[in-house]
């Protein structure tokens, strides 16, 4: 990936800019959207931005995340939830943000859509007269429009379509997904900036030991790693389809699905594990963080993600940046020019995922982890999160400066 001129790394970030980043929420439960916003506003503050994250949860669970990031907690803007938690309303929220900055060097960033953070970006954008970002993290992916068409109705009818017609900018984590959002209708200016990853947690072999000993992976046996929401946008029938017609064939194989339950999906999987029989190679084993989840990528030999669609996964980078080829479906694609065999990337179609699952699951682990290395060096030269802020810095102020002079 060649960076923008405009978005080379400059000695000094600009002085007098407010950021306020806007999420719904930025604890465990957020999965890959809350971490990336977390991290992106901890690159910005190390990068001498005057950041504030603001979303709607809880105070202890929000801290802890900060305080795994570097964000400072005095940072963080957390408005008061009234109602039900699921929800997140918290009508307090633009007024405690309102109060940080105003004018002409204010940005508001958006993260995600169809939520009520996206009302509070739409109120600060219109209170400062200031540029607001909008990044949809994949969620104008065709797929995405499938699910809870009511709901994202009438979101666009309150606040969302005009979030979208009045955004000075999109910012795309890939090519990809720029098509999407243009496909979806918005015609003005969209950057492509991918997410980050953090450096590898380091695990022992004792670490990995227990690991494998307290989730049932006989000694010998390779594990083929699922780290993710486990939600009908992230296809596990697909695999769970594919491993039963080839599981005979490699029994010295376990799946393991690491993630937290979205919107009772894992009834669904659970059930189809029992139907399909292969309970001896596959088994669900709830959400993991922090060494947990360290451990996870470093004792597994493939990590798999059969989604319909992805903005720029942050589960895919990890699993590269822990040295693991990926086997990943057409539903996202990586915003880096590379030959480098990384891994398998295929078609959502049956017959093709499983020849694919049956390359990776015959390959040898010397193979593995050449391909896993290669994906390493990748995420590594392309995906540091302080190079990332630096651009994501140098799009604000440019966002600024074309607005001052669209003023004179």
């Amino acid at each position: 990936m060649v960076m923008p001129d405009r978005f080379r790394k400059t000695s000094k970030v600009p002085d007098g800019i407010t950021v306020v980043e806007i999420v719904e929420s930025i604890s465990r439960g957020s999965f890959g959207l809350g971490y990336a916003v977390l991290n992106l506003a901890a690159a910005l503050e190390r990068a001498g931005v005057n950041v504030f994250l603001a979303s709607v949860d809880e105070k202890s669970a929000a801290y802890e995340t900060c305080e795994e990031a570097g964000f400072p907690r005095e940072r963080l803007i957390l408005g008061s939830l009234v109602g039900p938690a699921r929800f997140r309303f918290a009508p307090g929220l633009a007024n405690q943000v309102s109060n940080l900055a105003s004018g002409e060097r204010s940005i508001v960033h958006l993260h995600g859509v169809w939520t009520y953070v996206s009302h509070v970006a739409r109120v600060l954008r219109t209170r400062w007269q200031c540029p607001l970002v909008l990044t949809p993290h994949g969620s104008y992916e065709p797929f995405m429009q499938t699910i809870s068409p009511r709901k994202k109705a009438i979101a666009s009818l309150l606040y969302e379509r005009r979030n979208l017609t009045t955004a000075s900018c999109l910012w795309a984590l890939s090519e990809q997904e720029k098509l999407s959002i243009m496909e979806y209708g918005f015609n003005g200016r969209i950057e492509v900036i991918p997410n980050g990853v953090n450096r590898a947690i380091y695990c022992s072999a004792d670490d990995v030991a227990d690991f494998r000993r307290r989730h049932n992976v006989a000694p010998g046996s390779r594990i083929l790693l699922f780290l993710s929401r486990i939600a009908r946008k992230k296809n596990l029938p697909l695999l769970l389809k594919a491993l039963a017609k080839i599981a005979s064939k490699h029994p010295d194989w376990k799946l393991l699905i690491a993630g937290a339950d979205e919107g009772g999906h894992i009834h669904q999987v659970q059930a189809l594990i029992e139907e399909f029989k292969i309970g001896k190679q596959a088994s669900l084993i709830g959400p993991v963080s922090g060494k947990e989840k360290a451990c996870a990528l470093t004792a597994a030999s493939v990590f798999v993600l059969p989604s319909h669609s992805e903005g720029l996964p942050i589960a895919v980078l990890e699993a590269m940046e822990y040295g693991k080829p990926v086997l990943l479906t057409d539903g996202w694609s990586l915003p880096v020019t590379t030959s480098a065999k990384f891994g398998w990337r295929v078609s959502v179609e049956e017959a093709l995922f499983e020849a694919a699952l049956h390359e990776a699951m015959s390959t040898s682990e010397q193979v593995l982890a050449e391909m896993g290395g290669l994906g390493q060096s990748l995420v590594r030269e392309h995906f540091n999160w302080d190079s990332i802020a630096q651009q994501a810095a140098s799009l604000y102020t440019s966002l600024l400066t074309d607005g001052r002079q669209a003023r004179r």
